[in-house]
């Protein structure tokens, strides 16, 4: 069962170094988690653990700092306090980003020249060790969502949808241990739900924590949590 709490702000200075160390076989430790921009405070303090085959989802409203927690998570956006680790590293570091796959919301970092397939391959690469087996990689992910035609076409031509599902195609290569999910089934039409839900399901061991303001993903998610304003 995750652990869950939100705090008050604790003592832990924004600065400290901290080492990687094996939280008590926690796959994702957050404790006393922090951010804000400028004067605003998005997360006050937040503590959270998840093991490995849990999905914990994060709700509330816009501006609750759901998107901002998957981020000091992923390691693009530096906590103001707190602490962070994932399989024991430090949130951003190289082991922790080896045990992650992400889709963010508002995702740029496609090539939208490139095809879907062509950038499937471009990431697989960097989570393989050869170029059969990221071949093998993306050819597996793209049956398995059922985005063979259209990874096919350029990515600058693709629905929110389908874009979507290319992030989350992306986020399972190299099969990860911990899933990060910004509302992953918002643009999605009804048989995209369903592949994307089967997917986690074949993935038993695979954690997620997701972020989501659709009522149906809690039904799938065996923890929540109710970020406030």
């Amino acid at each position: 069962m995750a652990g869950v709490s939100v705090e008050s702000p604790g003592p832990t200075p924004a600065d400290e170094v901290r080492l990687p160390r094996s939280d008590g076989g926690r796959l994702l430790s957050i404790e006393g988690l922090g951010r804000r921009f400028g004067d605003h405070h998005v997360i006050e303090s937040l503590s959270l653990t998840v093991d490995a085959g849990e999905r914990v989802a994060l709700r509330g409203p816009n501006g609750s700092g759901k998107t901002t927690v998957l981020r000091c998570v992923a390691g693009t956006v530096a906590p103001t306090r707190g602490r962070i680790s994932v399989g024991g590293y430090p949130a951003g570091s190289v082991g922790a980003r080896r045990l992650i796959g992400a889709s963010l919301s508002q995702e740029r970092s496609f090539y939208l020249r490139l095809s879907g397939h062509a950038n499937l391959l471009c990431f697989a690469r960097l989570r393989t060790k050869s170029e059969a087996e990221a071949v093998e990689h993306v050819r597996r992910v793209e049956q398995e969502l059922e985005i063979e035609g259209f990874a096919a076409q350029r990515a600058d031509t693709y629905s929110a949808g389908m874009l979507q599902q290319l992030a989350f195609a992306r986020a399972l290569l190299g099969e990860p241990a911990l899933l990060l999910l910004d509302e992953p089934t918002r643009s999605l039409d009804e048989a995209a739900v369903e592949r994307f839900w089967s997917a986690l399901d074949r993935r038993p061991q695979a954690a997620a924590l997701l972020a989501t303001h659709n009522r149906d993903d809690l039904v799938h998610c065996g923890d929540r949590l109710d970020l406030p304003t």
